[in-house]
């Protein structure tokens, strides 16, 4: 075994639905070693994950681990019970849900959060809340809003050492349904390169969180420029993420999760961010980037430490 393991002291997991990743970190967090495969979620069928964990470590000493992601979802090794919002990072800690391996490895998953409310039907996050228990050890004065970009994209705010409130929007499967699925397949490219520097992207952003153009009403005009104007599938795809990113922006500033005097974090991979990031410069509200998969870690040790894993 090599000599640097000889400080390992915990394996943090991040177990989505189509990868599973995971790290060997020393008692300070510091990253010793990765490991990641495709033993996602979606592809166990609901059984196998402790093979495919110990398939995944089989190189590493054998330490406690904890994980997040959908690992603890319905479909996963164990169900984790959602935590009510608002909640604090202890809380959390304070439900993980902690097992044994067949070997009696120590195990422990990481809850989601569920938002009951009575304006709306209620909402869940599962895996993203680590990235927030993440973003507030790193910054923990920080009150404002949190923007966890993706297929189902996360809005969270944070005040006082909590996470109060959250709310989903389907922004990445909704453009993925528009451009590979719907009519307007046959007006946009498969795919372009930067996206977030068009100006068919900032014009897209100013319709929908400037000018107000509902964004069901806005969607048919990707079809229209194209006909009309002969617009390219390279910009029309530009022009379709900027209604659908700044349908986002549009849609939480009307509920409220959206003001001047509220910062903005954006929290996920490096195209998406600079995506959003992008469309915020256009709507005129300031928003600073974070490494996502960063503060997956940094969340995952500070959840350990509560719990006395670490």
């Amino acid at each position: 075994m090599p000599v640097a393991f000889a400080n390992a002291a915990l394996i943090a997991v991040d177990w989505g639905t189509t990868r599973c990743r995971a790290m060997l970190l020393d008692r300070d967090g510091g990253v010793l070693a990765e490991a990641d495969s495709a033993d996602g979620i979606g592809s166990l069928g609901g059984a196998g994950h402790e093979d495919a964990f110990q398939a995944l470590v089989a190189k590493w000493p054998k330490l406690p681990a904890i994980m997040a992601g959908m690992v603890g979802s319905r479909q996963g090794w164990h169900e984790a019970a959602y935590v009510p919002v608002p909640t604090s990072p202890d809380a959390l800690a304070g439900g993980l849900l902690t097992f044994q391996t067949s070997d009696h490895r120590p195990m422990a998953i990481v809850p989601g959060l569920v938002l009951r409310s009575e304006a709306r039907d209620g909402d869940v996050i599962r895996g993203e809340e680590t990235q927030l228990v993440g973003l507030m050890e790193e910054e923990p004065d920080f009150e404002g809003i949190a923007i966890l970009p993706g297929t189902h994209s996360k809005w969270a705010a944070i005040a006082k050492g909590e996470i109060t409130t959250f709310q989903t929007f389907l922004t990445g499967e909704m453009f993925d349904l528009l451009a590979r699925k719907s009519f307007l397949r046959h007006s946009v490219a498969e795919d372009a390169d930067d996206i977030a520097g068009s100006p068919h992207f900032a014009l897209a952003v100013k319709r929908t969180v400037a000018e107000g153009l509902p964004f069901l009403g806005a969607i048919f005009s990707v079809r229209v420029r194209q006909l009309l104007d002969g617009v390219s599938g390279d910009d029309n795809l530009a022009y379709l993420s900027g209604l659908v990113i700044g349908g986002e922006i549009a849609a939480a500033r009307q509920i409220g999760l959206l003001d001047a005097n509220r910062p903005i974090r954006i929290i996920g991979s490096r195209t998406l961010a600079r995506s959003y990031h992008a469309a915020f410069q256009v709507a005129g509200h300031p928003a600073d980037t974070r490494d996502g998969s960063a503060l997956v870690r940094r969340g995952l040790v500070r959840l350990a430490r509560a719990n006395g894993l670490l």
